[in-house]
């Protein structure tokens, strides 16, 4: 008798194992099942089975959080490990109103909670309000000032809209949010207050230290289709008010990362007239957080549980609650020159174009850390530094094989150095691999044959002109060291471990470079006849890459700096603690040659 395999999921393969079983029957012995009405029998039975294999695969799937599909399945499985799925974010501009208002005869005026702004970016209308109340000072007869006033996108739910609420089977009341769109960061919850007062106010927490059965505190979870339900404390971690109570819900309605980039806005006020200039562009507009995004984090956020301990969980924290952030690094005050002990250091990138971090930014995350960093720990913030690659790569292509032109192949391979650039670089703590991008451009088009790529790292210096400074650059790798500098035997042939960019030096063009023993070396720029303007301005360590200049002054430099390169001794580079490693495209040359 034929077995029946239960583990087949195929709908070919089960239908294929009925009919060998019903043949292997001495009544359907010489049946015809291909051509009677058995065979529709046979479908039918397996499109069951195959059906409810299908279903059991996916509900079994759906259990749990590694190979759940179904956002709704993921965010279950994360609210088990107490962890807050990220709703859409407004984005937030700072902005200074000035207000011209000839009929006001205090020193002050009020910009009230909630005030709107209004701005047109890429085409489109969106609205800002404020959160809070600013006061605009007098600084010159019928003119008053409001600085630094933090406006966010959205528009807040029409004047406390009631939300609809239930009681759990444990008693708990939830107020369901009808909104999928609202940013949960701006949520007020108000009990039997007036429709135009801010009063009996409940605060949000976001765990139980320290709640007492009293206190008018609100929790928020996620709920089913992209929503959240706001909960109390059922008078044990939270005071919980009664079912016939009146409870208002206020919160911004947001576009997301829309509203990242507007720069221009303008107020409409009852008290004169009212000039807004943007001191912070929009940014930190986010939507709300994607399944794979929940994946990672919720395990971490069970292991971190909202405090800030090592280092890795100041990295989650700000990354978990900040979506503008796109990478960040974390490191022991010890590790700063001069050392700071007692403090970590954070350094924090936005991504391209963003390089700096604003007070205003800074100031958010730091308030934000402090109340989950041990209390002999302070965070401070340092500018995020950067190293850079800078690429020659020969490429080998049989125009025979390809009818693109030598233009459309180096763009493709432009491109390819671009998104390796995005995937694997563009980050603190991150390794540029040769073979890979090798790889990587070979596969870009079937007439590339081969590659030869060779990248140097360099660092940016930016110093102010005219100024005596002992910069250090650390490249955290051996260097190729040459053989000792003789300039009787000529610049021609020798190939120093570390050079730099053209600068000014007592109004003459110089560079950098080693001397083969150790020191730095200021070089006239001169192709036809170069020479050695001081024998030594610092020195470098080959075996650690470190190089340390002493009194170095320049009159100046074209660009954002003066380029300090190093030939490394391995072709794959890693980037130093706290440095982000990236490549941009007008550092890459590329030489298309041609195979015969």
């Amino acid at each position: 008798m034929v077995k029946l395999n239960i583990s087949e999921l195929d709908f070919e393969a089960v239908k294929s194992q009925f009919k060998d079983y019903l043949q292997s029957q001495t009544q359907f012995k010489d049946y015809n099942f291909d051509g009677s009405n058995m065979s529709v029998l046979l479908d039918v039975l397996s499109y069951n089975t195959f059906q409810n294999n299908f279903y059991s695969n996916m509900a079994i799937n759906e259990m749990f959080l590694d190979s759940a599909v179904m956002r709704n399945s993921v965010v279950s499985h994360a609210k088990e490990l107490n962890y807050l799925p990220r709703s859409r974010r407004s984005a937030k501009a700072v902005v200074t109103v000035t207000f011209t208002d000839t009929s006001a005869t205090g020193q002050s005026i009020t910009i009230p909670q909630y005030s709107p702004f209004t701005t047109i970016h890429n085409g489109e209308n969106f609205e800002f309000v404020t959160d809070q109340a600013y006061i605009a000072k007098k600084t010159a007869p019928n003119t008053f000032v409001a600085q630094n006033v933090e406006i966010f996108e959205g528009q807040m739910l029409a004047s406390f809209e009631r939300e609809g609420f239930f009681v759990d089977e444990d008693g708990i009341l939830r107020v369901v949010l009808s909104n999928e769109n609202a940013d949960t960061e701006s949520i007020a919850v108000f009990v039997d207050a007036e429709a135009t007062e801010n009063e009996n106010v409940f605060l949000r927490k976001n765990d139980i230290f320290g709640v007492g059965a009293t206190d008018k505190v609100f929790y928020i979870e996620p709920y089913y289709d992209g929503r959240y339900t706001i909960y109390f404390g059922n008078n044990v971690f939270g005071f919980q008010p009664e079912e016939f109570e009146d409870i208002r819900v206020r919160y911004r309605i947001t576009s997301g990362i829309e509203g990242n980039g507007a720069k221009s806005f303008s107020m409409a006020t009852n008290f004169g007239s009212a000039n807004v200039t943007t001191t912070q562009i929009a940014a930190g507009g986010a939507e709300r957080e994607t399944i794979e995004s929940i994946r990672y984090f919720a395990p971490k956020s069970l292991q971190i549980q909202e405090r800030a301990i090592t280092t890795s969980d100041y990295e989650i924290l700000l990354k978990t609650q900040f979506p503008e952030i796109k990478a960040v690094a974390a490191y022991g005050g010890e590790d700063l020159d001069p050392p700071q002990f007692g403090k970590v250091a954070i350094s924090v990138y936005l991504g391209q174009g963003q390089e700096s971090l604003s007070n205003t930014l800074s100031n958010t995350y730091i308030e934000y850390l402090k109340e989950r960093s041990p209390l002999a720990i302070e965070p401070i913030f340092i500018a995020t530094k950067f190293m850079y690659g800078c690429a020659v790569v020969d490429l080998y292509y049989n125009p025979k094989l390809t009818r693109k032109s030598t233009a459309d192949i180096e763009t493709l391979a432009r491109n390819a150095i671009a998104d390796y650039n995005a995937q694997y670089l563009d980050d603190f703590n991150t390794q540029l691999r040769v073979s890979v991008l090798s790889a990587a451009i070979d596969n870009t088009d079937i007439s590339i044959t081969s590659n030869d790529v060779s990248v140097m790292p360099y660092i940016e210096y930016s110093p102010v002109a005219n100024v005596a400074t002992n910069p250090s650059f650390k490249f955290v790798a051996k260097l190729i060291k040459p053989y000792p500098f003789d300039e009787d035997k000529g610049f021609e042939t020798y190939k120093p471990a570390i050079k730099s960019g053209v600068f000014s030096y007592n109004g003459s063009n110089v560079y950098l470079q080693d001397d083969g023993v150790g020191n730095i070396q200021i070089i006239t720029s001169d192709v036809a006849n170069p020479k050695v303007v001081k024998p030594s301005i610092g020195t470098v360590n080959y075996e650690t890459g470190e190089v340390n200049l002493v009194g170095f002054i320049t009159d100046g430099y074209s660009g954002s700096g003066i380029k300090i390169m190093a030939s490394t001794s391995k072709s794959d580079i890693t980037a130093p603690n706290g440095r982000i490693f990236t490549m941009n495209d007008i550092d890459v040359t590329i030489n298309l040659i041609e195979m015969k």
